[in-house]
Parts: structure tokens; C-alpha cells; sequence
């Protein structure tokens, strides 16, 4: 699962990108990857391992929307 959020700040665009993925052993791993729109490379990214899917989900519905009340939206909206 991945979504990209992005927003304009002073005139700036940024994005903020979350993604779910499993891996081998049954664990769930949130990759939280933002920066500028007008930069070749991201900011930063963040990798975060979860013991089981629902509480990685649990954490990206919460990212969600803990972005969507600073004003970030799903690209192409």
C-alpha cells in the first residue's frame, strides 16, 4: 500500500510518502519517505518494523491523518 500526500508551504511544494509493505518473517515494515517536490533526491526517510500488520496499519491510518489536519492531501486531488 502507498500513498503520496503533498502541499503547498510558502509557495513551496512538498510531499510526504507512506508505504506499507511485508516482508518474509511476518512483520510489517511503514516507510515514511517526504521532502520537496523540486528536489532530485528525498529529505529524509524513516523505516519503522511492526510485529504484525494491523498495528503497522494502525500507525499509517494515523500518519494519515495526522497529515491531513496540516493541510496535506492525496496527489491528484
Amino acid at each position: 500500500m502507498k500513498t503520496t500526500l503533498i502541499r503547498a508551504v510558502n509557495n513551496r511544494w512538498r510531499f510526504y510518502r507512506l508505504e506499507l509493505i511485508g516482508n518474509l518473517f511476518g512483520e510489517s515494515i511503514l516507510i515514511r519517505t517526504y521532502g520537496s517536490l523540486l528536489r532530485a533526491k528525498p529529505t529524509q526517510t524513516i523505516t519503522e518494523l511492526y510485529a504484525n500488520h494491523s498495528e503497522a496499519y494502525e500507525a499509517y491510518q494515523t500518519l494519515l491523518l495526522q497529515k491531513s489536519k496540516r493541510g496535506y492531501c492525496p496527489k491528484g486531488q
